[in-house]
């Protein structure tokens, strides 16, 4: 039997965590003509990453704007990701093509792959492409523990309101932790991870692949699904 992981939150904006079940960091970006990060470190203290009362049955939103909507991405166009294949378990070309296609599929947003990157600030991400890294904690030292990965996104908010997705990142832990017999299976942490890129909170559903630990769920479930179509909607409306 696997032993729960639990999720855990980053720095640098709103950030989403997975213990064996992750961690996001979300930056926040002003509006302004030079587009200045607001570290948001300091706003997360509850584990459960999520805005309280926000989404529906078995999902939260990463974050809302000050009218109640999700954040998330623009209804059209391409959510671009960035890899930095240093420390990257082998096979991981397929490990991330399997799990965009996951998430594309299941959201309606398309994330695609546009290439390799030496860039490895995860924290202060400005608008611009994903970054994808592995690393340890002593790089990372929100992979401390039993977090196998962070995820998150930076967003715009205007004067009237409203907000959308510009950037993000997802770390995974280079040592990926695991329960009693093996190690955790980094297909679903990378789904998870990137699903708060894309603007899913944790949610109290156990049998949820956005719960904030990780026992052995396969798949995305009902609330998933639901949070996703709810994102969807938002950035469509």
């Amino acid at each position: 039997m696997t032993e729960p992981v639990r999720q855990r939150r980053s720095c640098g904006g709103v950030l989403g965590t997975l213990l064996v079940v992750g961690a996001v960091i979300v930056g926040t970006v002003a509006l302004s003509p030079s587009l200045a990060l607001t570290d948001l470190r300091d706003a997360a203290i509850d584990p459960i990453v999520g805005v309280p009362g926000s989404g529906g049955d078995g999902y939260t939103f990463m974050a809302t704007t000050p009218r109640g909507t999700p954040v998330t991405w623009p209804c059209d166009g391409t959510i671009e990701l960035e890899v930095n294949a240093q420390d990257a378990p082998e096979g991981y070309a397929e490990l991330v093509a399997s799990a965009v296609a996951q998430v594309n599929d299941a959201s309606g947003f398309v994330l695609e792959v546009v290439g390799e990157t030496d860039d490895r600030e995860y924290q202060e991400r400005g608008a611009g492409p994903v970054l994808l890294m592995w690393a340890d904690e002593s790089e990372v030292p929100e992979l401390a523990g039993r977090t196998a990965g962070i995820g998150g996104s930076s967003y715009v908010q205007g004067p009237g309101g409203g907000g959308r997705a510009v950037g993000g990142m997802v770390v995974l832990d280079t040592d990926m932790p695991g329960g009693l017999l093996r190690r955790t299976d980094p297909g679903p942490v990378l789904v998870h991870e990137l699903l708060h890129v894309i603007g899913l909170g944790h949610t109290e559903d156990p049998s949820q692949l956005m719960a904030p630990e990780y026992s052995s769920q396969r798949g995305l479930g009902d609330g998933d699904l639901a949070g996703l179509q709810a994102l969807r909607d938002a950035a469509c409306s």
